[in-house]
């Protein structure tokens, strides 16, 4: 079959037929368009061509297999055109995804997502995402992005740091506006110079933004993650207590991520797709060094959290908004595959958060001591098995530990550790904690509060008769009840993933690091 010149509209309803028997371009012809199709009736495609008119100096003859062409739901004058330039772009890189499957490709362009119901809230709010020579990663990283309900792609700005042409083109493909930085060094010292170049470009560019969004580009974000900012992002302007919301859960892991409803605030540092104020990007510009030799730490999130955080806290849900999957510089194998990869993540869009208001901190400290005044206190060893009694009911329960501070003035965090591991809960840093007590959702009915006494200044609330539990007091017996059941905690992440350790391998670089 054969139409030329004007006969394109004349095809009118017929188009919809010939798109039922199967041809790809039928209706997405233009007007003046040469096509012809051979096909095989009630069969298969063998070959279709269309030559458009009008829209360049030169004809484009396009010429695509079955397998090679994308049905979109609208078509533009330069559509067949990205289309060509995405094949193009796929015949030089590879493990693109779907950008580059050839059955049922990613469309192009992106099509914009459904609002949220407080879109006005995030309408003048940036979306940074940091980015290198990590295409792959960046790919993935956009489209999840681009497609959560809220998204408003002309906010998305990418920042590539000495841009490879594979990103570069990329991003042209996908219509995203970014901007390259030229920086130099190498690993971490060429990392915190590249995060600080980018904060001063966020200044520069944004300064009158309310607030903006950070995320880097190996970070997938949840179909949940705009509604999420949009609820929380007003907490940054109210409560001067806190400095950034967190997309990513700082406790929330498998066994002890259950409510997607529900936030939490504590200190910890910026992490995988978060929120900052303006005047924290400027604060932070002018504290930030230049000179990489003179700093304690070139991991710029540590930086942040212990330079310009000036013990503030963060909001951050229990279900997490994000999910780093990527592997970079510092990536650590053990702790990667047992923790991070485990995280869950909040599939639906549109989740109503119950308790944002509780967050102020005022609020949040009356609801914190009531919540612990009136929970059950735990005794005994936190590593037993029966511990934490069955309910059919919401129950909170509390443990207190024994936590004292060291020569230096610090809080010594074994006791912790220990309490926290068996309990299969985060224990490999004092993040995540509000006033050295941490939060704990061993189901979507039980929560479990650990408090260090006295350290805490919730520690107050432990009733006479209970004391704190400390690991140096347990019996032989005990302790290797603890053993065991950190083996058994550690080796259970292991074989969900199908990796082949012993507990004794596991075991030392768990005490280790």
């Amino acid at each position: 079959m054969t139409v030329a010149v004007s006969g394109i509209v004349g095809l009118r309803d017929t188009a919809q037929l010939l798109a039922q028997l199967g041809s790809l371009f039928a209706l997405h012809l233009t007007p003046m368009a040469h096509w012809t199709w051979m096909f095989i009736k009630g069969g298969r495609t063998i070959s279709e061509t269309t030559i458009l008119q009008g829209y360049t100096t030169h004809h484009t003859h396009v010429i695509m297999p079955l397998s090679h062409l994308a049905t979109p739901s609208t078509f533009n004058k330069n559509g067949l055109q990205v289309q060509r330039q995405r094949w193009h772009y796929c015949n030089a890189n590879g493990a693109m995804g779907g950008l580059c499957n050839e059955y049922t490709p990613d469309p192009l362009p992106v099509p914009s997502p459904p609002p949220v119901t407080h879109q006005s809230v995030i309408a003048r709010v940036p979306v940074v995402v940091t980015a290198g020579n990590r295409h792959q990663y960046l790919y993935h990283t956009l489209t999840t992005l681009m497609n959560a309900p809220g998204a408003q792609h002309d906010n998305i700005m990418v920042v590539l740091g000495n841009a490879t042409q594979a990103a570069t083109q990329l991003l042209h493909l996908m219509n995203i506006n970014f901007t390259t930085l030229t920086i130099h060094g190498h690993h971490n010292n060429k990392l915190f110079s590249y995060y600080r170049n980018v904060f001063k470009f966020i200044a520069h560019t944004f300064p009158d933004a309310p607030a903006v969004i950070l995320l880097d580009e190996d970070v997938e974000v949840s179909p949940d993650f705009f509604s999420y900012m949009s609820q929380t992002l007003w907490l940054l302007h109210e409560d001067p207590s806190l400095y950034c919301i967190n997309a990513y859960s700082a406790t929330g892991f498998q066994g002890t991520a259950h409510d997607s409803r529900t936030v939490l605030r504590a200190r910890v540092q910026v992490e995988w797709g978060y929120a900052v104020s303006l005047q924290f990007i400027r604060d932070a510009i002018r504290k930030w060094p230049s000179d990489v030799s003179k700093v304690d730490t070139v991991f710029y999130d540590q930086w942040l959290y212990k330079h310009q955080s000036n013990g503030r806290e963060c909001v951050f849900p229990e279900v997490s908004r994000s999910f780093h999957f990527g592997m970079g510089v510092n990536t650590e194998a053990w702790s990667t595959e047992a923790y991070f990869l485990f995280k869950p993540l909040v599939k639906q869009p549109h989740v109503h958060l119950d308790n944002v208001s509780t967050l102020l901190l005022e609020t949040w400290q009356e609801h914190f001591s009531r919540s612990i005044r009136h929970a059950t206190p735990l005794t005994g060893n936190p590593c037993s098995e029966t511990f934490v009694p069955p309910v059919n009911t919401t129950t909170n329960f509390v443990f207190y530990y024994r936590m004292l501070r060291e020569l230096n003035g610090k809080p010594n965090y074994r006791n912790f550790f220990f309490a926290a591991k068996c309990l299969n809960a985060w224990s490999a840093s004092e993040q995540g904690l509000h006033k050295r007590v941490l939060t704990v959702r061993v189901s979507m009915l039980t929560t479990l509060y650990l408090v260090g006494a006295p350290y805490s200044p919730y520690a107050y609330l432990r009733p006479h008769y209970i004391k704190p539990w400390d690991y140096d007091s347990v019996t032989d017996e005990e302790d290797d009840i603890i053993m065991n059941r950190i083996k058994k905690v550690e080796m259970g992440r292991y074989q969900i993933l199908n990796l082949n350790v012993t507990s004794e391998y596991l075991m030392n670089i768990l005490f280790v690091n």
